[in-house]
């Protein structure tokens, strides 16, 4: 079965600012960008590799669509896998795959809301 097949969120590209929280394993200079989002998970870019279990907690920037103004997110992830892209750019280096293994029904209807008007 192929990635899409198992999919069951629908992706959308989306190149949003991610900051996480600092922690034992999480790199001081990590940077995140997102590559596409679903209300189940994220594909984003980093200039540093995480280990695949380790969980997060990120703060999303939401811009465009129907926002007026930058809105944050802040949501709890979980490191699905981590390939790297060898010839990429530093800060694209790495490209991780993220669940949101926990994301509440509110959030949920705000990201899927504001993904929608994308």
């Amino acid at each position: 079965m192929s990635d899409v097949e198992k999919r069951r969120h629908h992706r959308f590209l989306a190149l949003l600012e991610v900051r996480a929280l600092p922690g034992d394993r999480i790199p001081a200079d990590l940077k995140l960008m997102t590559i596409d989002i679903a209300t189940g998970g994220a594909c984003c870019a980093s200039n540093r590799a995480l280990e695949e279990g380790l969980a997060l907690r990120l703060t999303f920037t939401l811009v465009g669509g129907n926002l007026r103004e930058p809105a944050m997110m802040d949501l709890e992830a979980t490191v699905l896998r981590c390939t790297e892209k060898p010839g990429a750019i530093e800060s694209r280096r790495y490209e991780i795959a993220l669940q949101f293994p926990h994301l509440e029904a509110e959030d949920r209807r705000r990201l899927q809301s504001y993904l929608n008007s994308l």
